[in-house]
């Protein structure tokens, strides 16, 4: 089973954060940290069809203790497969409520060409999986200001 993309990734560890997630080949390359954390937290993706999908890697090959062991200080990109998994089935609200709190929660990523209250109230106006998509990428990727964007 393969999602529909776009898709909004969740992660929630200390505090909840979202990205964007354009097509599949995005997801097909990782560093080896972060390939066994995902093991530990893994990540939950929203499609643009209303699915909550979750994802196993499998790595293309193996890697010994010392590959291991440098991988936390060694960033390098490895190749995974991904093998996705229906969680079930989401309403929209639900969505806007976690990237909502993935906005309250934001570093300043999100939020570094929008006003947080703004963008919140973008998400709120938003009527369905294309209008958040679009809100989130104009909000996070353009670094103009775009009248579009108005409230």
């Amino acid at each position: 089973m393969n999602p529909v993309f776009p898709l909004f990734c969740l992660q929630k560890e200390t505090k909840p954060y979202g990205y964007l997630v354009e097509e599949a080949q995005d997801l097909s390359y990782c560093n080896l940290a972060w390939y066994y954390d995902s093991q530990q937290n893994p990540e939950l993706y929203f499609d643009a069809s209303g699915t909550k999908v979750g994802r196993r890697l499998k790595l293309k090959r193996s890697f010994g203790r010392w590959q291991k062991l440098l991988s936390y200080f060694y960033w390098g990109k490895i190749l995974v497969e991904s093998e996705w998994y229906i969680i079930g089935y989401y309403r929209f609200e639900e969505l806007k409520e976690q990237v909502a709190l993935c906005v309250k929660a934001d570093d300043d990523v999100m939020t570094q060409f929008i006003e947080a209250e703004h963008l919140t109230l973008l998400v709120q106006q938003a009527r369905h999986f294309g209008d958040l998509y679009m809100v989130l990428q104009g909000a996070i990727y353009n670094s103009e200001d775009d009248d579009s964007l108005d409230a």
